[in-house]
């Protein structure tokens, strides 16, 4: 085989930098609590304090009791079952909480797969461009199971063959049916839709079911620590823009305020919020949890879902959670609760005017009208559609009443293209996204499992019922042999984490576009905490390498580089771009010339040609650790069902590390563990469990809640039982377990002791 000067020129350095890894330098084991702290470790008890959070007091009342209304109203939308579209013909409606019920995450295993709507076409254009502009290619054809079927033990992992490429499918979790939006009605929970024809989730036997989203759920418990950005290719921003997920890389996102008798717009960007901007996306997904066809621009909007909630209709709004029982003693609903009746004793525009200051809700006069309004678009990514109002005067009937808004007339004929259009909201009702986003974002800054049993280990050292020597070996083989930590750090346990970002007081990032050696031996940049190991071939899901809503790239460091060669403008801040290291942290290579000596390679020093390049294709968010017991299938395809999986494939080097090498980062490469470290392994990730969470516990308790178990229409559902702050144990349910109730050591048919090599492997050997 023939290889170019530069390949051969690459592996030297390859080779003289010790990339491909057998240096023979004994590790210092970790023994105590102290040595694991010299990795950066720690008790998350006490790690979580130094955490920055966003500072509401511009959109809260002042006092405690604007912030226990907004942690109320956050616990009550992510379990409130109203929130989405799918309540019609006796279906369970769809809550955030019905793909993140057990531990954070979902455990359910029929109706679960979607055959990789993501892929796109491999065809990468050089190094900074890459598969940026790559065109959509996707799988609709199902290789594990049929749709509805469930997936059993014997279908994990997906990948038998290292290196070899085959249409793979996504182990996610099933939202609504496919229909078209009507529209939304005041007090009423189910949105008025029109079922359409799915080419790709039906039965074999014709029979349409409930989608499955595109890329695995990840668990919501500890993401207000674990990330810096959110879902898996990291597009929920973490400045908040009250609209969308995109934050500032939607630079004509705003808000709207009530000034001097009339509203405005105003332009807003919440700091260390990417839960609030990840929270605003689902409830507009026509694969989650809203109807809506959105390649005919036919969406379901923001104003549409608070008119449903918040609008009076007959003189009186919807019960919160009115299908739903609340635990009297739940720890953030009890006094709300109207047990043994369903629901609670108030209302969501209660709640709203409890938390937020009068000019983001009270419209006086003026209502508002959108000729156009804003929508999340799910994958593949579209350009969303910009906000454009219109503020018209109140009729006498709005005057009366400030709930009373003129409903469009009822009719059969086609939708309206995005349905606000033309119809009049109340301030609340336009804002309701500001406020959705920020509540939840409240609520799920509460769930952190900050109790595990390695945690009181750090603590106190001294072992306990969950974490004792071989768990200690096993944390040995994470820092050390198994080089886990090297993307795992920290007390989250994650690279993508708020605290490995750097952040200062004004949110932006220091440490979030890093330049490195790649897997392939070339430098690049890349987004810290994103990474391609090598779970599927990069051109299946690019992850971060993807595009937002105005078609610019996600990644700061394609950013960078983008605006740097001038092959795209950039219309807003380049988070970390200011921020790059001028030289590389372990091999002291220059990056830029640095021309103020200041360590970094500011916006007017343009990269070294040796780092004209990004690799982040392919690559996705690094999830934390903690409570990964709990939370399989594993990976952003879902696609090991155990721990000992996951170990298998990181100790075989991936499963395609040539088909990704551009990309691949440096650390997936074969460790050779024994048959005990990956035990050992695997015991030290179980003992990242916290007992709260299996037994839902405050702050892990939560109302009741009906999901579809599987996904026909009228199909069969799973009643969750409503747990109060006392947790499983007092209505005699047994603690949550493991995905299938596998044990988490089980091997499976994973390619045990396989290496995957690639051709740089085969010439260092």
């Amino acid at each position: 085989m023939k290889y170019s000067f530069q390949f051969i020129i690459a592996i030297l350095f390859y080779v003289a930098t010790g990339v491909s890894a057998q240096v023979n330098v004994a590790p210092e084991p970790i023994v105590t609590p102290e040595d694991a702290r010299k990795h950066g470790l720690e008790d998350l008890r006490k790690a979580k304090l130094e955490v920055p959070q966003a500072d509401l007091s511009r959109f809260l009342r002042p006092g405690e009791n604007a912030r226990n209304a907004l942690l109320q109203l956050g616990k009550a939308l992510f379990w409130a079952e109203e929130v989405g579209s799918g309540g019609n013909a006796g279906r369970p409606g769809q809550a955030c909480a019905s793909c993140h019920f057990s531990a954070g995450a979902d455990s359910r295993v029929q109706n679960q797969l979607n055959p990789n709507i993501t892929r796109v076409v491999n065809d990468a254009q050089g190094p900074i461009i890459g598969l940026h502009k790559a065109e959509g290619d996707p799988d609709n054809t199902f290789q594990v199971r049929k749709p509805n079927q469930k997936v059993r033990f014997s279908d994990f992992p997906f990948v038998r063959e290292i290196n070899q490429i085959v249409d793979l499918d996504v182990m996610s979790s099933q939202g609504v049916l496919r229909s078209e939006f009507i529209r939304t009605v005041s007090g009423n929970p189910n949105d008025r839709c029109r079922p359409v024809d799915d080419p790709v989730f039906k039965t074999i036997h014709g029979a349409k079911v409930r989608r499955a989203e595109p890329r695995h759920t990840p668990k919501v418990i500890n993401a207000a620590l674990e990330s810096f950005f959110s879902f898996w290719d990291g597009r929920a921003n973490p400045f908040f823009n009250g609209i969308n997920p995109f934050g500032v890389q939607d630079p004509d996102a705003q808000i709207l305020v009530a000034k001097n008798g009339t509203i405005v717009k105003e332009r807003i960007d919440i700091p260390f919020s990417s839960l609030a901007s990840q929270a605003v996306g689902p409830p507009l997904s026509d694969f989650e949890m809203s109807c809506g066809v959105p390649e005919a621009d036919n969406m379901r909007t923001w104003p549409e879902v608070g008119k449903k909630l918040l609008r009076k209709r007959n003189g009186a709004p919807i019960v919160p959670l009115a299908g739903q029982l609340i635990a009297m003693d739940d720890s953030v609903l009890g006094n709300l609760s109207n047990y043994p009746a369903p629901g609670l004793n108030t209302t969501y525009s209660k709640l709203i005017k409890k938390a937020f200051r009068p000019q983001y809700w009270r419209g006086g006069n003026a209502r508002v009208v959108f000729t156009d309004t804003e929508v999340e678009i799910t994958l593949p990514a579209r350009p969303d559609v910009s906000l454009d109002v219109r503020i018209v005067a109140a009729t006498p009937e709005e005057l009366i009443d400030e709930d009373f808004v003129i409903e469009p007339a009822t009719s059969n004929t086609p939708p309206l293209t995005q349905n606000s259009r033309g119809q009049r909201f109340t301030l609340s009702e336009a804002n309701f996204s500001l406020f959705f986003g920020l509540a939840l974002q409240a609520y799920q800054q509460t769930l952190i499992s900050d109790n595990t049993w390695f945690d009181q280990w750090m603590r106190n050292a001294t072992f306990n019922e969950g974490f004792g020597k071989e768990e200690v070996k096993g944390l040995d083989v994470f820092v050390n042999k198994g080089r886990c930590i090297n993307c795992h750090g920290g007390p989250e346990l994650t690279n993508a984490s708020v605290r490995k970002a750097q952040a200062g007081d004004n949110g932006s990032p220091n440490n979030l576009i890093e330049p490195m050696r790649m897997g392939d031996g070339h430098f690049a940049i890349y987004d810290n905490g994103f990474y391609n190991i090598g779970v599927t071939p990069t051109f299946f899901d690019i992850g971060r390498g993807g595009r937002g809503p105005t078609g610019v790239p996600l990644s700061s460091s394609r950013q960078r580089l983008f605006q740097e060669k001038e092959i795209m403008n950039i219309p807003f801040q380049i988070l970390g771009s200011a921020r790059i290291s001028s030289i590389t942290e372990d091999e002291k290579e220059s990056v830029c010339k640095d021309n103020n000596n200041d360590g970094f390679c500011g916006l007017d020093e343009p990269l070294l040609d040796t780092f004209q390049r990004v690799a982040v294709d392919g690559a996705m968010k690094t999830p934390g650790l903690r409570i990964a017991d709990l939370t399989g299938p594993y990976f952003h395809d879902g696609s090991a069902a155990t721990l000992r999986q996951v170990v298998e494939f990181y100790d075989n080097g991936g499963n395609f590390c040539e088909p990704n090498i551009d990309n691949l980062a440096p650390d997936i490469r074969p460790i050779g563990l024994t048959d005990d470290e990956k035990q050992n392994l695997v015991k030290f990730l179980i003992a990242l469990n916290d007992d709260r969470v299996r037994f839902e516990k405050a702050p892990f308790d939560h109302p009741s809640l009906t999901i579809a178990n599987n996904g026909r229409v009228n199909g069969t559902v799973i009643k969750i039982p409503a747990v109060g702050q006392s947790g499983r144990q007092p209505l005699g349910l047994e603690p949550l377990g493991t995905f299938l109730g596998i044990n988490q050591q089980e091997v499976g048919n994973s390619p045990v002791n396989s290496i995957c090599t690639s051709r740089l492997d085969a010439i260092t050997e």
